[in-house]
């Protein structure tokens, strides 16, 4: 089978469909790298659905192997892997749901080397399905050290804990896991599933709600689960959701999304992504680079008229909000970010 343009437009039509996806949004998803930390209950669902969502990389790290009783909620596996690495399976399922996505395994526990082996994938979200504490604080460190998000999960019995931490406040709220939950040998002696017990479904129900809230991020659209959790009881089906900060008053702040035709001698596009993320992707126009979490420190020029650029969305908006709040004179934010510029000209280059 040919798995072209046309088997991947065919495969994602049903979401392509969806006014807040389209085929820019599938460009984005098909651009995005997301890691997953744990190839168990929670990435057993994870994986497969962002495979299916046509997530261009897949980057999972498990040390572990498959066992018996993983298989009551671990779904990415089956008796005939018992045995075998986890990530063996991810790689499978990548592969069987969508061919043209990248599933990379790795073979590896994560500890206080998360930034050195985690930073070169570059993700652009981290989706954390880990079963301990002792794992929870290695990637809350290394993410804020990384400065991307952490989309996190936590299961007991019939219950579950859904939210995003986000240490540079890029998306929302600056929380941290440590912010909720303080790195302490009780938090750390937490007992989990093995010694708790879990019930299957519930694992998957909470995968696909960690999955879905990635894609959102990804693609700059709804409203995440930042600054506040999300609280699972499936014995009685009921959610509670916590506040985790204020209200965020940059919520409030109207920006515009702009194209190019907005720029002209009068405006200066700010460039808020990060050193690595420019060095890769140049933007094709000349730019003032301001790293997000430098934008509290930038005086422009007096008069200046500023437009926000990032990868693909998100960041630039909350840039606009948080320079409009400021009192400078803001236009708006590009619309699709560099990723957008991008694939604008590749498809006019093709006409």
């Amino acid at each position: 089978m040919n798995f072209g343009p046309d088997f991947i437009r065919g495969r994602t039509a049903r979401h392509r469909r969806l006014p807040e996806i389209g085929d820019g949004g599938a460009q984005k998803l098909a651009g995005a790298r997301v890691a997953v930390v744990g190839a168990g209950g929670l990435g057993s669902t994870v994986i497969p659905y962002l495979a299916a969502a046509g997530v261009g990389r897949i980057d999972v790290f498990d040390d572990d192997v498959v066992e018996l009783s993983n298989l009551n909620r671990q779904i990415l596996h089956s008796v005939d892997r018992i045995g075998q690495p986890k990530i063996d399976s991810a790689i499978a399922a990548g592969q069987r749901i969508a061919p043209e996505v990248e599933v990379v395994g790795h073979r590896i526990r994560l500890t206080e080397n998360f930034a050195d082996v985690v930073g070169p994938v570059r993700p652009y979200v981290v989706i954390d399905g880990s079963d301990s504490f002792d794992t929870r604080f290695v990637v809350d460190a290394g993410a804020a050290e990384l400065g991307v998000p952490v989309v996190f999960g936590a299961l007991m019995q019939w219950s579950a804990q859904v939210t995003i931490f986000d240490a540079t406040g890029t998306y929302g709220p600056a929380i941290r896991l440590t912010d909720v939950f303080p790195d302490t040998p009780a938090v750390r002696a937490t007992p989990g599933c093995a010694e708790m017990g879990i019930l299957g479904a519930v694992a998957g129900m909470v995968g696909t709600m960690l999955a879905t809230e990635a894609i959102k991020l990804l693609l700059g659209v709804g409203k995440p689960l930042l600054g506040r959790m999300l609280v699972i009881d499936a014995l009685d089906m009921t959610t509670t959701e916590i506040p985790l900060a204020p209200i965020e008053e940059l919520e409030t702040v109207r920006v515009a999304a702009v194209t190019t035709q907005a720029l002209d001698d009068t405006t200066t596009v700010i460039d808020v992504r990060r050193a690595d993320e420019v060095a890769e992707a140049p933007a094709p126009f000349a730019t003032v680079h301001v790293p997000f979490d430098q934008l509290d420190s930038f005086t422009p020029v007096a008069g200046q008229r500023l437009v926000t650029l990032c990868r693909t969305g998100p960041r630039s908006i909350r840039a606009a909000q948080r320079l409009t709040s400021a009192g400078h004179q803001v236009v708006g934010y590009l619309d699709g970010g560099v990723q957008g510029l991008n694939t604008t000209a590749a498809e006019t280059s093709l006409k």
